[in-house]
C-alpha cells in the first residue's frame, strides 16, 4: 500500500506501507512522514492549509482526530468514504501507474518496484496537482448535481 497527499503546487511524501493501516499505522505515517512536511511545508508558504482525507475508519477516528487536533491540523468534519470523485489523490495513483507501466515487466520484487514508483513520483509535473485542486469546485458541484451517484471524476 502507498500513502502520500498533494497541494496545488506539489506533492508530500511517498510512503509505502507494509499491511493494513488501522488508526495506529495512519497515525505514524501522518506523525513521522506526514508532519515534518506539512509543517515544513506550512512554515514555507506562510499560509494556513486544510487537511482532505476521505471518511474512512482509519482517518475519523477518535485517536486520529485527537492526534489531528494535538498538531493543530485543520480538516473537514466530514468527507465522504469511498468518494473517489471528491478525491484527486486517485488520479495521483492512476498518474503514478501510467508512468511506471512500461517498466513493470521488468520489476522482479518489491524493492525495485518501490525504487521506480519513487522515481516516477518524483517525474508527475507539478502543474498536475494545481489542476487537480483546481478542479475541486467541479467535482463538488458534479457530485451534487448527481445527487451523490457517480461523476465523470
Amino acid at each position: 500500500m502507498i500513502w502520500s497527499c498533494s497541494w496545488a503546487r506539489g506533492f508530500g511524501p511517498l510512503v509505502f506501507v507494509d499491511g493494513s493501516v488501522d488508526q495506529h499505522a495512519y497515525v505514524d505515517i501522518l506523525s513521522k512522514k506526514f508532519l515534518p512536511w506539512f509543517q515544513k511545508l506550512s512554515e514555507d508558504e506562510d499560509t494556513n492549509f486544510i487537511f482532505q482525507k476521505d471518511g474512512a475508519i482509519c482517518h475519523t477516528s477518535s485517536y486520529t482526530i485527537s492526534w489531528k487536533n494535538a498538531n493543530s491540523i485543520r480538516r473537514f468534519d466530514y468527507w465522504p468514504a469511498q468518494s473517489p470523485g471528491l478525491n484527486p489523490i486517485e488520479h495521483l495513483w492512476s498518474c503514478l501507474e501510467h508512468h511506471i507501466r512500461h517498466k513493470r515487466a521488468s520489476l522482479t520484487n518489491v524493492d525495485e518496484l518501490k525504487v521506480a514508483l519513487e522515481e516516477a513520483w518524483g517525474e508527475i509535473h507539478v502543474d498536475l496537482a494545481a489542476r487537480l485542486v483546481g478542479s475541486m469546485n467541479g467535482r463538488c458541484q458534479a457530485v451534487i448535481d448527481a445527487k451523490g451517484e457517480p461523476t465523470k471524476y
